[in-house]
């Protein structure tokens, strides 16, 4: 399909007419099968979970949002009683606010943390800064921010994926630079820059 043609397309006529639509994507699957077809296998997703309860110690003392939840890094949920009524359904209907996921508030936080403990506990145990079964409380250290500050981290991000890994790269100790578009919001370049972030 050309450019074109796209005003063409039902779907678009009626999204530019502001009409209400749906499309359903006619190559959808069902879950067992996409699940089957992902490149993360359930020991991966396994291997994740005990990497975050290793940090969680680590997390809770540097990020004190996160003392409620144990250092892991949860969204609260909220109870949306009028919506359930304007839907008419019975029981309890919840919102999981993931804009108020600690640390950097957005749901890419979890991946851009994530990525940048694994990359720290790759090193620190790699350089016998750590055993897999120490208290990862004690990368919370001037030791470990010494060690950490050999190596560079960069990410190129307009907003909420380079909050997250500036931020908890920067708590580590890593040099971070986070590279950002002219049009990026002001605020989160002087929270990452408050942070010691190199912003870019």
């Amino acid at each position: 399909m050309f450019h074109a043609d796209i005003a063409d397309v039902p779907v678009i006529r009626r999204l530019a007419a502001a009409e209400p639509c749906a499309w359903i994507n006619p190559k959808r699957t069902d879950a067992e099968t996409a699940l089957e077809m992902l490149s993360v296998s359930r020991a991966d997703v396994r291997d994740a979970s005990a990497r975050l309860s290793r940090f969680a110690p680590y997390i809770v003392k540097r990020f004190p949002e996160t003392r409620m939840t144990g250092g892991l890094i949860e969204s609260p949920l909220q109870e949306i009683p009028h919506l359930k009524e304007a839907l008419g359904i019975s029981g309890r209907l919840f919102a999981k606010l993931d804009s108020e996921l600690p640390i950097a508030g957005s749901i890419k936080a979890r991946g851009g943390i994530y990525e940048v403990l694994k990359y720290a506990e790759m090193l620190a145990l790699k350089n016998g800064l750590l055993e897999e079964d120490d208290d990862y409380a004690i990368l919370d250290s001037e030791k470990a921010r010494v060690f950490f500050s050999n190596y560079t981290v960069q990410v190129g991000s307009t907003g909420n994926l380079g909050l997250s890994i500036g931020i908890m790269s920067a708590s580590l100790g890593f040099f971070v630079t986070v590279h950002m578009s002219a049009d990026a919001r002001q605020w989160k370049k002087d929270l990452l820059r408050e942070k010691g972030v190199d912003v870019v």
